[in-house]
This record gives structure tokens, C-alpha cells and sequence, in this order.
């Protein structure tokens, strides 16, 4: 009896076991298949990449060169008297006017000499009188029969030599006065003095010994030698006139913050190197800017046209060739050659094969390929500034062409308007 009653309950819990299992098995089940559908749905999805609209710029070629900062005057200050340094009277490093006092030598030797040859020409100046007096008296007697021919020939003779020699003698009065003006020793320019190389009680030797040397600072010229490739394809019909804008960047800068114009083209090709010299001038308003200092140069060809920008490094090469990776309308990357121009700091200037507008795969085609989808992810063009920088650059260019214009017109408006003074009668 205990038996029977007990064998429901026993089978209801075995079910009830089952039924759990079961479910257990449905849930592990439906888990799996979620876990494969999002696993495929990741896999559908394309990945995210970064891509840059190409942007559309005024562009031109800038050439880079290395130099040194020159001065366009230097002097070595040299006394032109020799004598004993009584003053030196400039500080070291500073800046001087043209005029300014630097060296004062002992005066007194030569002020000794000025008096001696006033002496020497007053008396020669007396002696003149003299001679001329009795010349004037030998004519009157001669006249008269009084003196003979050769008496009055010999006085008259006197007094012409005399006064050669009262010329003589001022001539020497006035070389000693000059050596006495260069006793002070004045700056010939307007400049900044290095140090003084000569004190006080030194004697110094005329044209020989060197006080100090003095260069001009208010401007700065930088001379480069250009390949004459580079000049006849980029600057052919540059003229020292056209003061085409250029940039200076001194060592230690990322940036080229001094500008200059060209304002020298030599008149040769140098034979040896088939280089050509050119050189630009900058205002020296800075401290920084100083001669000897090392330079870079760079100097913009006059030819503007318009380019599409990229990054450098989205363009990839293929061989020969170089290219980028283009995303369609539908999000996948193609193939596109391109022909590259200029660079600007971190991008690129491509003259062909690329329009403004196209979106161009940012990394390069090192982790992707063509016929590839992927999700654009469109970000701004890294250019660190350069884009304003050069649209800066491109403005001045543009501006120093349209003065040369102008200039132009201007010169040839100048005969026009002489050919309708004269038709008028030759009023204004």
C-alpha cells in the first residue's frame, strides 16, 4: 500500500526534473543563437575609417635654400693717422650714427705741426708781398732805363716761385689740419660696434691697425645660388624689380616668421656650378635677425595656379606612380592615380586626377585595399596652420603682381599723356 502512494509523487518529480532540463537546454539554445546573429551582424558591418574631403587652394612653388645673413656694409675701423690712443670713447656692442666719436688719439703732435706750417705760410705769404713789391718797381724802372731787361725778368721770376712755394706750404697746412681731424676717429656709417680691439695707450699704425669693426644692421641680405633648371622653369621672367616676396627662417625655428623681398638677380650664370645668385633684402627691426646668422630661404615662384590639397600621408605609391584610396557613393574605396605637386607642411598639392570635394581615405592605403567598404568617419584636414599660412604667402604674391601691373600701366600711360599735352599746345 505504502508502495503504490509513493510511486506518483516519485514519477511527478522525474518530470518535473525533465521539464527543467528541457528548459535548461531551450535557453542555452536561444543564447547561442543570439550570440551567432550578433556575431554575423558584427561581421556585415563595415569598419570605421577616417577620410578627408579633398579642399580646392591657390598654390605655388616655393622653393628652400640654405644661406647666412649678410650685412650690406662692413667696415674694420682703422685709424688714418698713426699716434698714441688717448680715448676710447664707444661702448662695446652699441649702436652708432654715422659721425659718432669712437677713437680719440693724442692730438698734441699734430696740433704742433698746424702751427708750424701757419708759420710757414705767413712767412711765405710776406716774402710773396715783398717779391711782388719790388717786381711792380723793377716794371716802373725798366721803363725808364733806369734797371735792365734781366733785373726786372730776375725779380719777377722771384715772386712767381715764391708763390708757388706759399701754395706749397698751404697745401701742407692743410694735409696737417686734415691729420688732426682724423685724430678723432668718427663712425663712417650708421651700424653696431663689436668690441675694441685697441685701448688706451696702444700705439696704432695708419691703415694698419684695427679699432673696431662696425656693420650695418639696419638691413640684411641673404644670397643663394639657384640650379639654372630650377630658375628658367620657375622665375624665367622674374626681374629684380618685381621684389618677389620671400621668407627667412633661422636656425632653431619651426616656422619662417621674417619676410623679405628679391631685389638682386646676377647678371651670369656661373659657368661651373650652372647656378644663378640671387639675393633678398630684410629690414633688421629684429634682434634675432644678425649677420653670419644661418638661414633658411624660401622663395615663391610667381606662378599661381589652383590645386586640390590632401594629406602626404593618404597618398600611397605604386611603382612608378603615386595614388589614393577613394571612397564612392557607396562607401567603398577605389583606386585613383594621382600626379602630386608642391608640399605644405603635412599635405600634399595634387595638380591632377583629384577634384575638390572627393573623400580620400586619411590613413593611406596601408590598412585597407581597393573594392574594401568601410564606414567613413569625414574629419578636418590637419594642416598645423599651413593652409592660412600659404593662402598668406599666395595673397602677397598676388598683391606684388598686381603692383607690378600697376606700375606698368603707369609707365605706360606717362607717353600717352605727354602726346595729349603736346596735341594740346603744350598745356597741361
Amino acid at each position: 500500500m505504502s508502495r503504490l502512494n509513493l510511486r506518483p509523487a516519485r514519477l511527478s518529480r522525474i518530470a518535473s526534473s525533465l521539464l527543467l532540463t528541457l528548459g535548461g537546454l531551450l535557453a542555452l539554445s536561444a543564447c547561442s543563437d543570439g550570440d551567432n546573429e550578433e556575431a554575423a551582424s558584427a561581421q556585415q558591418t563595415p569598419p570605421p575609417m577616417e577620410v578627408v574631403a579633398a579642399k580646392a587652394q591657390s598654390v605655388a612653388a616655393w622653393h628652400t635654400y640654405t644661406t647666412r645673413l649678410e650685412s650690406p656694409q662692413r667696415v674694420q675701423l682703422r685709424p688714418r693717422v698713426s699716434g698714441e690712443v688717448e680715448e676710447v670713447l664707444f661702448t662695446e656692442g652699441s649702436q652708432v650714427t654715422a659721425g659718432t666719436p669712437l677713437v680719440r688719439l693724442d692730438k698734441r703732435p699734430f696740433e704742433a705741426e698746424v702751427k708750424r706750417l701757419e708759420a710757414e705760410v705767413a712767412r711765405g705769404q710776406a716774402l710773396l708781398t715783398n717779391a711782388r713789391s719790388e717786381s711792380g718797381r723793377a716794371a716802373s724802372l725798366v721803363k725808364r732805363n733806369l734797371i735792365s731787361r734781366e733785373e726786372a725778368d730776375s725779380r719777377s721770376s722771384n715772386a712767381a716761385g715764391l708763390s708757388a712755394q706759399l701754395k706749397a706750404a698751404q697745401a701742407q697746412l692743410a694735409r696737417a689740419r686734415l691729420d688732426l681731424d682724423y685724430a678723432l676717429i668718427r663712425a663712417p656709417i650708421d651700424g653696431r660696434l663689436s668690441d675694441a680691439r685697441i685701448t688706451r695707450g696702444n700705439i696704432v699704425e695708419a691703415g694698419q691697425s684695427i679699432l673696431t669693426t662696425l656693420v650695418e644692421t639696419r638691413q640684411l641680405d641673404a644670397y643663394v645660388d639657384i640650379s639654372e633648371l630650377t630658375w628658367n622653369r620657375d622665375f624665367a621672367d622674374v626681374a629684380a624689380g618685381d621684389h618677389l616676396p620671400v621668407e627667412l627662417q633661422l636656425a632653431g625655428q619651426d616656422d619662417f616668421p621674417f619676410r623679405g623681398e628679391l631685389d638682386f638677380i646676377d647678371n651670369s650664370v656661373d659657368i661651373d656650378t650652372g647656378t644663378l645668385r640671387v639675393g633678398a633684402t630684410f629690414n633688421a627691426d629684429s634682434p634675432a635677425l644678425r649677420p653670419g646668422a644661418f638661414a633658411r630661404l624660401r622663395i615663391a615662384s610667381p606662378e599661381i595656379h589652383e590645386a586640390v590639397l590632401i594629406p602626404e600621408r593618404a597618398i600611397g605609391t605604386d611603382l612608378d606612380r603615386e595614388f589614393v584610396l577613394v571612397v564612392g557613393e557607396d562607401n567603398t574605396l577605389t583606386y585613383r592615380g594621382i600626379t602630386t605637386g608642391p608640399r605644405f607642411g603635412p599635405l600634399r598639392a595634387v595638380i591632377g586626377g583629384l577634384a575638390a570635394g572627393d573623400r580620400v581615405l586619411a590613413s593611406g592605403p596601408a590598412k585597407a585595399g581597393p573594392g574594401m567598404p568601410i564606414t567613413p568617419k569625414l574629419v578636418e584636414m590637419q594642416d598645423d596652420g599651413e593652409l592660412k599660412a600659404l593662402a598668406e604667402r599666395i595673397s602677397r604674391l598676388k598683391m606684388s603682381e598686381t603692383n607690378k601691373i600697376s606700375q606698368s600701366n603707369d609707365q605706360d600711360a606717362d607717353p600717352l599723356a605727354e602726346a595729349d599735352r603736346q596735341a594740346a599746345g603744350g598745356r597741361t
